[in-house]
């Protein structure tokens, strides 16, 4: 039952981790993998990644209103 549960989250959070890279417009697979492979555990890993891609796209002294 517990490692069924444990399955369920990880293949989930797989799915949705490729989702938000498709929609932050970065690489789906490797994003997909990460978290197939670290679970809810790499969401943070994400948001990081995230937050970086974007400053390098706009520029380093710049600021972004997001909504």
């Amino acid at each position: 039952m517990l490692f069924s549960v444990f399955i369920a989250c990880v293949l989930l959070s797989g799915f949705v981790m490729g989702k938000l890279a498709f929609e932050a417009g970065l690489g789906v697979k490797r994003w997909a993998i990460v978290g197939f492979m670290l679970g809810p555990m790499g969401y943070p890993l994400f948001n990081v990644h995230k937050r970086f891609a974007i400053k390098r796209a706009v520029g380093q002294f710049t600021s972004t209103i997001t909504l």
